[in-house]
C-alpha cells in the first residue's frame, strides 16, 4: 500500500504566481471620531498560504490551498499491467488534484531505469512512438493515468480466456496472434477523465509467442525535450499534446464546464534527481532514486506549460 504523507500549511508574505492563492483581506477597523483616515494606500502585503505536501523521503511542493490529496492508492503500476510496463520499481506515490483548474498532479519516487544512458537517450526513448513500450505516452498509461481497475480485470480475464482457447489441443500446434480490446468506462472524475485522454482502454495481444498489454493510443503532439534546473534538482521535461477536442458528450460525462468543448488533454512529465542526474553509478551516490512528476491540464499552449513549471519548481528534495 502506498505510504504515508505530510501535509503542512505554510503562510509566506509573498506572492506566487499561479501556485499561492490570495487569502481574503479583513476589513480595516473604522477610525475614531475626529480622527483623519489617511488618503496613503495601505502597505500592508496579502497574506499568502501555500500547502506544503511530502512523502516520507521528504520530497515535497508547496502547492495553493486549491489543491487536495486522492484518497491512498496501491503503489503502479496495476498487477494487470506490471508484466508488461517499463522496468521499474515505484517507492512512493502521491496524487493531488485541482479541481478548480480540472487539474491532476502526481509525484512519486523510483529506482533508476535510466542507469547507463544519457540525456540523448532518454530523449530518443521518450518521443518514442506510443505503444512501444517504453515512450511518453507508456509511462503516462502504466503509471499515472491507468485504465480503471474494473477494466484491467475484465480485458485480462477475456485475454486469458481466448489465449486458453487458442493454445486447446484441437487448435492448429502453431499459436496463432491475439488482440483482445477492451474499452473502458471511465468514472465521471478527473482520474478517470485523464485516464481516458490517455487511452480509452486496453490492449491485451500476443505477437509470435509473446504476451503484451499496453493502450489504444490516440494521437499526441511530443515537443522538445527541456531541461530544468530547481533547488537543486536537475529535471527532464517532456509534453505530449493531445491532438482530438473534446465533444459535449465528453464535458457532460465528466462534468466539466461547457465552454471546455472543443479543448484539448494536455500532459507533462518530468524526470529528476538531485543536480547531477545519475545516468551512471556514482560510488559516492548509490541506489540514487529518482523523482517523477506527470501533470494533465485541459488547454493547449502556453498557459499548461507555465502552470507546470512553477509547479515543477515548488519541488524540493531534502
Amino acid at each position: 500500500m502506498n505510504l504515508g504523507r505530510i501535509v503542512r500549511v505554510i503562510p509566506f508574505g509573498f506572492l506566487v504566481p499561479g501556485l499561492a492563492a490570495q487569502m481574503s483581506q479583513q476589513s480595516p477597523p473604522s477610525p475614531e471620531r475626529g480622527a483623519r483616515q489617511s488618503s496613503r494606500p495601505s502597505q500592508t502585503q496579502p497574506q499568502v498560504v501555500l500547502k506544503q505536501f511530502s512523502l516520507l523521503s521528504g520530497i515535497s511542493v508547496d502547492v495553493s490551498p486549491d489543491w487536495v490529496e486522492r484518497e491512498q492508492m496501491p503503489l503502479p503500476p496495476s498487477p494487470r499491467l506490471a508484466p508488461f510496463a517499463p522496468q521499474v520499481t515505484f517507492l512512493e506515490f502521491m496524487a493531488l488534484e485541482n479541481p478548480r483548474m480540472h487539474s491532476a498532479l502526481r509525484i512519486a519516487t523510483t529506482t533508476n531505469p535510466f542507469l547507463g544512458g544519457d540525456e540523448v537517450a532518454l530523449d530518443v526513448q521518450m518521443h518514442s512512438a506510443a505503444g512501444s513500450g517504453n515512450g511518453l505516452a507508456d509511462f503516462l498509461f502504466y503509471f499515472f493515468f491507468s485504465p480503471p481497475r474494473d477494466c484491467l480485470d475484465g480485458g485480462s480475464e477475456a485475454y486469458k480466456k481466448a489465449k486458453r482457447q487458442a493454445e486447446s489441443p484441437d487448435q492448429s500446434a502453431v499459436s496463432p496472434d491475439l488482440s483482445i480490446r477492451t474499452d473502458c468506462k471511465h468514472p465521471p472524475t478527473l482520474a478517470g477523465f485523464y485516464s481516458g485522454q490517455v487511452s480509452p482502454g486496453v490492449l491485451f495481444q500476443v505477437t509470435n509467442g509473446v504476451g503484451r498489454a499496453g493502450g489504444i493510443y490516440p494521437e499526441f503532439y511530443l515537443t522538445p525535450m527541456e531541461k530544468v534546473e530547481a533547488n537543486g534538482l536537475t529535471f527532464y521535461v517532456f509534453e505530449a499534446q493531445g491532438r482530438i477536442p473534446l465533444d459535449l458528450a465528453t464535458v457532460n460525462h465528466f462534468n466539466l464546464p461547457d465552454e471546455m468543448q472543443g479543448t484539448q488533454a494536455d500532459f507533462f512529465w518530468a524526470v529528476g534527481a538531485p543536480s547531477p542526474f545519475p545516468f551512471f553509478r556514482d560510488p559516492q551516490r548509490k541506489n540514487v532514486p529518482v523523482i517523477q512528476v506527470a501533470y494533465a491540464g485541459i488547454g493547449l499552449g502556453p498557459d499548461r506549460r507555465d502552470i507546470f513549471m512553477r509547479l515543477l519548481r515548488q519541488v524540493r528534495s531534502p
